[in-house]
């Protein structure tokens, strides 16, 4: 086969040289560290960016306000804890009220407190209608959330007026109470002082074979250092009343700056006098109508056996008939065989009953075993003295009750107003008593308290025995059916 000759033959290729092949390799690298930096570069960047929005650098992009619904939820929580804390505020505040320490604290501090509580209430109704709305709309949520503010302010401020005026009742009302246990002991203890004197004096002149002799000294001897025992907790007594009065004078920064701890030490100190004085009053109290009764019991014998000195020297065949509590024997309905007489004092008046009531007409006083009052007059008596130990603490000391004619003979002295004559005294009647236990001094606690309230329960303290009276006598009180003032 014939092979045809190019007329223009192709010009051989150009061999490569290993310059140009070492050219090539060089670009590649350099792309490659290109590709490597810009890949670096982009890192960089996104880690720059990034920083930069986690340390605030950048604004964040704005949103939608956050709803007033979910607004509204978190103050109703909010309010239902205010609510409680304030409910029980409001409850120690009532109980305050009630208390011993409330009902003797002033008026004035009384009255602040109640307004305080109304003030409370008002504001926890308050809180109790901030609650979801039935259809929860933003509008009801939003008017939810502006009443939620206001009550978040108010109730701090009323929460700290309702702890200050419970605070000033209680210090006020512990004053009052103090002063008052105060005034009662020293009552107390003055009037144990006159009858050890008394009976060491009844005991001295008594015959030495008297039968009630011994149990007089015995209660002598009882009465021990009861006195002194009064003495230091009197002291107490004034320590404890001056540390509550810096209480209800202090303001109430300089309280709260003194911080709980002081107060409630005084608190506590306060409620330990009280409720010692309370047993040592009563013990005091005891002691004394121990000792006036075995005295009087000396007396009455001692007496009796004068009267029947007397009577055998002139009737030396005549029987001697003694009066017995219980028992009709010592009394008569007899009158015509009482003679008449009259009374010395205008404001007395004589009676042929007097001391010679049935013992069927009288009734032995509750809460004073062995004395009696007339029977239609021992209910008032006790609900009296209801009132008395609901103020005190204590019941009535009775002392001297109804006396029969006999009973009044042996004490009648003529030339002592102590005693009427017999046929002349309101005891003889069953209508009047004599009272211990602070009531035997004029201006004591329990003297005042009874002045006032008594008449209420149809008790008195009769115009002879005031203290402008012709025989002053604050121990004496009679019911209002007496027909007389004495």
């Amino acid at each position: 086969m014939l092979t045809q000759t190019p007329l223009w033959p192709e010009p051989p290729a150009p061999r490569m040289s290993p310059r140009p092949r070492r050219g090539k390799r060089a670009s590649e690298r350099r792309r490659k560290r290109w590709t490597i930096g810009i890949v670096a570069a982009a890192m960089t960047m996104v880690v720059a960016v990034g920083s930069a929005y986690a340390l605030d650098v950048f604004e964040p992009e704005a949103t939608d306000p956050p709803s007033a619904v979910a607004g509204a939820q978190a103050a109703i929580t909010e309010s239902a804890s205010l609510q409680t804390g304030l409910a029980t505020d409001l409850d120690d505040a009532r109980a305050v009220l009630e208390s011993p320490d409330g009902k003797a604290a002033a008026k004035s501090a009384r009255r602040a407190l109640s307004t305080a509580i109304e003030d409370a209430e008002r504001v926890v109704t308050s809180l109790e209608s901030v609650t979801t709305s039935p259809s929860g709309t933003e509008a009801e949520a939003t008017a939810l959330l502006k009443a939620s503010d206001a009550l978040d302010d108010d109730v701090p401020a009323v929460t700290a007026a309702l702890r200050e005026a419970t605070g000033a009742v209680v210090a006020s009302g512990r004053q009052a109470r103090l002063a008052r246990a105060a005034s009662g002991l020293e009552a107390a203890r003055d009037g144990l002082k006159t009858a050890l004197v008394d009976g060491e004096q009844v005991h001295a002149e008594s015959a030495a074979d008297a039968a009630g002799r011994d149990a007089l000294r015995a209660a002598l001897d009882d009465a021990g250092d009861l006195t002194a025992q009064a003495d230091a907790l009197l002291g107490r007594a004034a320590d404890a009343q001056a540390a509550v009065g810096a209480q209800v004078d202090a303001s109430p920064a300089a309280t709260a700056q003194a911080g709980t701890a002081k107060a409630g030490a005084a608190s506590e100190a306060s409620a330990d006098v009280l409720g010692d004085a309370g047993r040592l009053t009563k013990a005091l109290i005891e002691a004394t109508a121990g000792i006036e009764e075995a005295a009087a019991a000396v007396t009455a014998e001692a007496a009796d056996d004068a009267a029947k000195a007397e009577a055998d020297a002139t009737d030396p065949g005549a029987d001697d008939t003694g009066a017995d509590p219980g028992d009709d024997t010592g009394t008569t309905d007899d009158t015509d065989t009482v003679p008449a007489a009259t009374c010395p004092e205008p404001d007395q008046v004589w009676s042929a009953e007097n001391g010679h009531l049935s013992w069927s007409e009288l009734a032995e006083i509750p809460f004073a075993p062995g004395h009696y009052v007339r029977a239609d007059v021992v209910g008032d008596l006790a609900e009296l003295n209801a009132a008395y130990a609901a103020e005190f603490g204590v019941n009535l000391t009775v002392n001297s009750s109804y006396r029969t004619y006999e009973q009044q003979e042996a004490l009648y002295d003529p030339s002592s107003d102590t005693a009427a004559p017999p046929g002349c005294s309101n005891h003889g009647t069953g209508l009047a008593i004599d009272i211990g236990g602070g009531v035997q001094t004029f201006g004591s606690a329990q003297y005042d308290w009874l002045k006032v309230n008594a008449e209420a329960y149809g008790w008195v303290h009769p115009p002879f025995a005031e203290p402008s009276g012709r025989n002053p006598e604050p121990w004496h009180w009679q019911s209002v059916q007496a027909p007389n003032s004495y």
